[in-house]
């Protein structure tokens, strides 16, 4: 069975891992219990009408960056009230 070296810095301890794969040592490894506590701020679902021409363009914009459109209105939505509550 593999054993999981002593590392003498971050960086060794980088440089092992990534050139090994950590299956080959869970015989090393502790189960733990883990809950993952959703700290997102709630939501309020609306409705919103567009053509459909602005949703095809929305998620054309969406795609080339990668994300999802919902998630970029939201976030250009987020962004125009910042600035438009900053000057008024």
């Amino acid at each position: 069975m593999n054993k999981i070296p002593k590392f003498s810095s971050e960086q060794e301890e980088a440089d092992f891992w990534a050139t090994h794969d950590a299956t080959a040592f869970l015989n090393e490894t502790t189960p733990v219990d883990v809950k993952f506590v959703d700290a997102r701020p709630p939501r309020t679902r609306i409705a919103l009408q567009l053509d459909p021409a602005t949703i095809n363009d929305l998620k054309t914009v969406a795609q080339h960056k990668g994300i999802d459109y919902q998630a970029m209105l939201r976030a250009w939505i987020v962004e125009r009230l910042k600035r438009e509550l900053s000057t008024a």
